[in-house]
């Protein structure tokens, strides 16, 4: 892959494709942890776009991948940043299933991902990364940080603090 990459960095847009085609569906699952399914085309696309422009900058082909992943993790933070500034509007309309009976099991799995994706909503958009790249990209407490470009110790105490809030919030709606 060092050769594709080396290839893309001088400029040849195929070799950048199939870097897009490689990379691109666990770039799209990590943002789509961090800042939700629905920004996460956005994001990814803002990701290929700025590394496409940055690429012939990397020294390091064999730092591909970290350097990819910490473009993603900058960009998502900017665009959970942006959300807040934003407000939001939301409304829950009652739709049929309020009127069924039986449906217990299904109902409780729903309110458990509501609680959940409502805990996730309030961590910080560092806490929401270091969960996402430990626990979604399977990296080590070291690669999270490397990808978020902050110290091991750093991203430890983010993920700690990210696991305590969210048992917190889930706690809080039983």
């Amino acid at each position: 892959m060092q050769e594709v990459i080396r290839e893309a960095q001088g400029g040849r847009a195929e070799a950048f494709e199939v870097l897009v085609e490689h990379y691109g569906p666990n770039i799209y699952r990590l943002a789509a942890a961090i800042v939700g399914p629905d920004e996460a085309r956005d994001i990814a696309q803002e990701t290929f776009i700025a590394a496409w422009r940055d690429l012939p900058g990397l020294r390091d082909p064999d730092r591909f991948e970290p350097w990819l992943r910490r473009i993603l993790v900058n960009r998502s933070r900017n665009a959970l940043r942006s959300r807040q500034r934003r407000p939001t509007i939301s409304l829950s309309v009652p739709g049929p299933a309020d009127h069924l009976a039986g449906a217990v099991d299904f109902r409780d799995a729903a309110d458990a991902r509501q609680a959940l994706d409502g805990a996730f909503a309030t961590l910080s958009g560092d806490q929401r990364a270091v969960i996402a790249l430990h626990y979604g990209a399977d990296l080590s407490i070291s690669e999270a940080a490397a990808s978020m470009g902050i110290r091991a110790g750093t991203a430890k105490s983010r993920l700690n603090a990210a696991l305590r809030r969210l048992r917190a919030a889930v706690e809080g709606q039983s």
